[in-house]
């Protein structure tokens, strides 16, 4: 339905990273757009591990470099610029395997000019990512590889299972905003009935929503709006996964996940058509 509309619906989201973004297109889909983010980055600017990752790439001491976010491969290239050793990084990196898990850590990497060896197929999770991986020799193999803010066990059992020595990077983390009277007055406003749907673009979102709604008192109001009268929307199946995992029933995943989708399947899910 590439006309999907939603009609004057208020679509509410509890993204970070690119909030404008998101309102900007629930305004082109005929939507009110309703912000409250719940996450906040926390870099490591700083970090020991990352340095000496680098420090390891540069001397060749490093076989294969695992990209997972578009914001942790953005944060390698600063902290190997502050060292004044970016262009040596980007010259190491384009001699050993490069994998990129979507094209947001593929972006970056390619403006920097270094080729990426693997990227799996959407929806990029990490069981599309250890199955394009499956070709790599990794046995004995040192890799060094930038997580998620969050943990994430399938990878590093892949990379033991594979022998291979590995190495995970912690370049930055998501903490709860400085100011959550936003996200409080969300939960009130959807428990009032003022909004129509919620929508998720990351995992992450999900426990820290949890958290700052348990801390003002707010979890059964958010849980229960959530099981009634809001329509919950995930941006693909990690979110969704995470979702279900607490308990949170999830009305709609696009069939690829970008927010763009996301949008228009609310708009979809609600039946409206401009």
């Amino acid at each position: 339905m590439a006309n999907a509309a939603l009609n004057g619906r208020v679509l509410a989201f509890v993204e970070a990273r690119m909030p404008d973004e998101m309102a900007g297109l629930i305004r082109r889909h005929g939507g009110v757009p309703l912000g409250a983010p719940v996450l906040q980055e926390h870099y490591r600017s700083d970090s020991p591990e990352a340095r000496g990752a680098i420090d390891d790439v540069c001397a060749g001491r490093v076989d294969a470099a695992i990209f997972l976010t578009g914001v942790g491969a953005n944060a390698m290239m600063g902290i190997a610029e502050a060292m004044g050793r970016l262009g040596e990084f980007e010259d190491a990196l384009r001699n050993i395997t490069v994998v990129a898990r979507s094209p947001k850590p593929g972006r970056i990497l390619r403006r920097h000019k270094i080729p990426i060896a693997v990227m799996p197929p959407e929806p990029y999770t990490s069981s599309d990512l250890t199955a394009a991986m499956a070709g790599l020799p990794l046995a004995g193999k040192r890799v060094v590889f930038q997580r998620y803010g969050g943990p994430d066990s399938e990878l590093p059992t892949y990379l033991r299972e594979q022998g291979a020595d590995y190495q995970e990077l912690t370049l930055y983390d998501w903490g709860l905003p400085d100011d959550t009277g936003p996200v409080v007055d969300l939960i009130d406003r959807m428990e009032g009935g003022e909004v129509d749907a919620l929508a998720f673009t990351s995992r992450p979102q999900v426990p820290n929503l949890l958290a700052i709604a348990a801390d003002a008192g707010r979890e059964e109001s958010l849980r229960r709006s959530l099981s009634n009268a809001v329509a919950v929307a995930s941006v693909g199946p990690v979110c969704t996964r995470k979702l279900l995992e607490h308990n949170i029933r999830v009305d709609v995943e696009p069939e690829h996940p970008h927010m763009g989708n996301l949008v228009l399947a609310v708009a979809e899910y609600f039946g409206g058509a401009g």
